[in-house]
């Protein structure tokens, strides 16, 4: 196969599905300098793939010999009509980009907006009544912040803490629109991991979301033919790459989709607290 070049201005066009992916996860943003919106304009994970496949520096012990050589792999991509080299780059990246998030990731926070959220309803459902002594609650609760290296200051007064609660819900609409609310803060020098399980699931969730993209939505649906023996399952189909990347040694991943849908509905909620070491 002819190597990747290092040439960001010419893309080549195996890039196609890499990219395409790659603007949902790693979205370059810029601002309407007439509107002050902010839109998307591709993606910034591209330079850095390049230059890693050029490099030799992608996470992964496959080859593209042996993903051709896989005939069951190659033969559910090409009844489904998949570009063969395409798709090979966007496996790579899929595989990189999940390494890069739960082998070698950086700790980050949650969103703002989803912990003011869950902070408010746990004073809120612990909540009695309001009389004209003011807030009571069912159970004894204090709130606690502690700043390095100064003292933990607590606030134990059920008035103060019943109106902090009640001023975030009233105002959750407005908190929920401001950027700062809806972004994760990270930890550069602060290394985290996800378990094994996490990364397929991210592995499985990426290459899902590629395929409910437009228009490979319509492009790769493809009913089975009449006596035909090639699956057409794309959920069988990630899980048989799960099995060639070697995510998983568990030979039942290239035997049916049943072990991967047990990953799917145990995480299909799952947010990950880790944020990219390459890609962000």
């Amino acid at each position: 196969m002819e190597k990747l070049k290092e040439d960001y201005i010419s893309i080549d066009t195996r890039l196609e599905y890499m990219e395409a992916i790659a603007v949902e996860y790693v979205p370059d943003v810029d601002i309407d300098l007439e509107t002050g919106e902010q839109y998307i304009c591709g993606t910034t994970a591209l330079p850095i793939f390049i230059r890693r496949c050029y490099q030799n520096k992608l996470y992964g012990n496959f080859t593209y010999e042996d993903y051709i050589a896989n005939e069951d792999i190659q033969n559910t991509l090409k009844g489904l009509g998949i570009d063969i080299d395409k798709f090979w780059f966007l496996l790579l990246f899929i595989f990189d980009y999940t390494c890069g998030t739960c082998l070698d990731g950086m700790k980050a926070t949650g969103i703002g907006i989803e912990q003011l959220t869950k902070f408010a309803q746990a004073i809120a459902d612990n909540h009695k009544e309001i009389n004209q002594f003011g807030v009571s609650f069912k159970k004894p609760i204090t709130i606690s912040v502690k700043v390095e290296g100064k003292h933990q200051i607590v606030i134990d007064n059920a008035n103060a803490i019943g109106y902090l609660a009640t001023t975030i819900i009233n105002n959750l609409k407005e908190i929920e629109e401001h950027p700062w609310m809806q972004s994760q803060q990270v930890s550069i020098s602060t290394h985290a991991e996800e378990k094994e399980s996490i990364q397929i699931y991210l592995f499985y969730k990426m290459f899902n979301d590629f395929f409910n993209l437009s228009p490979y939505n319509k492009q790769f649906n493809v009913r089975q033919k009449k006596g035909s023996t090639i699956s057409l399952s794309k959920t069988l189909l990630i899980s048989r790459l799960i099995y060639f990347t070697k995510l998983s040694k568990h030979s039942k991943f290239s035997d049916d989709e049943d072990v991967l849908k047990g990953y799917i509905k145990q995480y299909k909620d799952k947010r990950i607290d880790t944020a990219n070491s390459i890609y962000f």
